[in-house]
């Protein structure tokens, strides 16, 4: 099983099906799990704002509910100078106003400087008398030196239960008094719940800035009420007001909150809005159930679109593999044409011209070798050819015939060496310091023969001498600079011979100052002689098959120029590649002797 899993990874259709099947799974599960955030973070923005507008609700309903009882405060207050100090007149007053706000006002009345009171409620009209916790309301109606409207803590009242009383200073009958209104805090809460809905998400409260609770949230599961105070987790409602975010999360009882909040600017009181999320919460556990089987749909669909797409690209490639075998096998005759007309059809045909450039290099690498061959016999023929040993023998004659016997020796030492080189170990490369041997001994018979002297001048680094060249690319130049430069041996003259480095080319110059040619002459020098060569032997073994020679053995980039003008001599240049390791091992070994 483990081998048969390892050879399934090396086949490109299994991880071309693999790689198909993650990527659509993958892309699938991140669409899914995108989408169940971005609807999850859309619901939970959209009721978050829905209690941020209830919240704004809520205080625009108590600011205008303050309103309200401030306006009846002032009205009362202006139609106290009607009255005249009839007590009936003030008490029909407060009775009608009570009559008319008995929805939201628990009780209408005016608090005497002995505490007692005069009522519209038609209890306090019978129970009236003097009651200390009557002071501080009384108090406080007159601790505002401007005579507006204040509002009192939330207590427990007698009459009105737990409430909140707004008072104003009033003078009646010139008794100073003070106009108290209790409002019907059950009524408010009615209201505002109405407001909020039906939502168990969300619920509403109204706190003073000592944590007392003025409204408190129905059937709340987060708090409890304890002597009208928020506690939860053993902490109070307190806490929840000296937060100074607008918006913070708490865990109340097991359960997270997020609290907004607000601060009405008239009475100072904080609205809270409490929002859990539990309807969230029961929303996204269906959308969970809608999503995994969304992703199991998706987990068979990606296996079928990565077993097609796996299919699609198999089925060509393993037709390809088949035809490639063949050439592999050494059948370069294979056709692998296609009718498709995608990208396989594309690289099908793409392969077989392929196939017919590989065969035509062949072809071609054939014919350069057998030219190769052909240029390597001409230069072995034109080394032993019976022209130049006949000169030299003759040469050793006419020394010898005018009794110049030192000159005998040194003769035949050179014509061997020439042989020598040109016969015996015929490789295509040799040192640039064997090729000047060479060059020197062929001068050196040259001179004898004609009687000249031809002065071979070299401008050579030691560290060059050891770079490879070509064998007898120098001796058919020099030969060229004496027969036609300097008159077939009529004239003397220098032959200048150079080497150096230009970055990774090693660059040998043969200058000599000969007659020179013209532009045409030297055009024909590397040009290919057409037809039957054999009657211009000679000089078709001159630069053209030197040229030709470099090029096949290094490549295009290098090989030979001619430069020249009647009269003024002839430069011929050669490029061959610079060997930098052979450079660097002949350091080495400089520096170990």
């Amino acid at each position: 099983m483990r081998n048969w899993i390892k050879m399934s990874f090396t086949h490109i259709s299994f991880r071309l099906f693999l790689v198909c099947f993650v990527f659509v799974l993958s892309s699938e599960t991140i669409l899914s799990a995108l989408s169940y955030r971005y609807i999850k973070n859309e619901i939970t923005s959209s009721q978050l704002n829905q209690a941020k507008q209830l919240l704004t609700k809520e205080e625009e309903y108590i600011d205008l509910y303050f309103l309200l009882v401030q306006n009846t405060l002032s009205q009362l207050s202006s139609s106290a100078d009607s009255w005249q100090g009839d007590l009936n007149a003030a008490q029909d007053s407060l009775e009608r106003v009570y009559r008319d706000n008995s929805v939201m006002l628990t009780d209408v009345y005016m608090i005497r400087r002995d505490l007692s009171i005069l009522g519209g409620n038609p209890v306090t009209k019978v129970f009236n008398d003097t009651i200390p916790e009557r002071e501080p309301l009384y108090k406080l109606a007159y601790s505002n030196k401007l005579g507006t409207v204040t509002v009192s803590e939330p207590y427990a009242s007698f009459y009105s239960g737990w409430t909140v009383t707004f008072t104003k200073p009033v003078l009646f009958a010139g008794e100073p008094m003070a106009l108290a209104i209790d409002l019907n805090l059950t009524a408010l809460q009615e209201r505002l719940q109405h407001i909020s809905g039906s939502s168990t998400d969300l619920q509403l409260s109204i706190l003073d800035d000592k944590g007392r609770v003025i409204l408190e949230p129905v059937g709340s599961k987060f708090f409890t009420l304890v002597n009208h105070r928020l506690q939860f987790d053993e902490r109070d409602g307190l806490e929840l007001v000296q937060n100074k975010d607008d918006v913070f999360a708490e865990r109340m009882n097991g359960n997270p909150v997020t609290i907004m909040k607000s601060i009405n600017p008239r009475t100072k009181w904080i609205v809270f809005a409490f929002y859990s999320g539990s309807s969230l919460q029961a929303t996204l556990k269906r959308m969970e159930t809608y999503f995994i089987g969304l992703l199991l749909l998706g987990f068979v669909l990606s296996g079928v679109t990565a077993g097609f797409v796996a299919r699609m690209i198999r089925t060509p490639v393993y037709y390809l593999i088949r035809k490639i075998s063949q050439v592999k096998y050494g059948d370069l005759h294979v056709n692998i044409r296609s009718t498709r007309r995608d990208e396989f059809g594309e690289l099908a045909e793409t392969f077989d011209d392929m196939l017919g450039r590989i065969r035509t290099l062949i072809e071609h690498v054939n014919q350069g070798e057998r030219k190769k061959k052909e240029l390597e016999i001409q230069v072995l023929q034109s080394q032993i050819n019976p022209h130049f040993l006949y000169n030299t023998l003759g040469s050793i004659s006419n020394v010898v015939a005018f009794g110049r016997y030192q000159q005998v020796d040194p003769i035949i030492e050179a014509l061997i060496a020439i042989l020598e080189y040109g016969i015996t170990d015929f490789s295509d490369r040799v040192s640039l310091e064997q090729e000047l041997r060479n060059v020197r001994d062929y001068i050196y018979i040259q001179s004898v023969r004609y009687d000249c002297t031809f002065e071979l001048l070299e401008d050579i680094s030691p560290e060059l001498l050891q770079q490879p060249v070509l064998r007898m690319a120098l001796q058919p130049i020099v030969e060229n600079a004496i027969f036609h430069g300097y008159a077939g041996g009529r004239r003397s003259g220098p032959i200048r011979l150079s080497a150096e480095r230009r970055e990774d080319m090693l660059i040998v110059e043969v200058v000599d100052d000969g007659s020179g040619m013209s532009p045409e002459q030297v055009e024909r020098l590397l040009a290919a002689a057409p037809g039957d060569v054999r009657a211009d032997r000679r000089k078709r073994i001159g630069l053209y098959n030197i040229h030709q020679r470099i090029r096949l053995n290094y490549g295009e980039p290098y090989g030979l120029s001619v430069w020249s003008e009647p009269g003024k001599g002839t430069r011929v240049t050669l490029t061959f590649p610079y060997d930098a390791a052979l450079e660097a091992g002949t350091a080495m070994e400089r520096s170990e002797a």
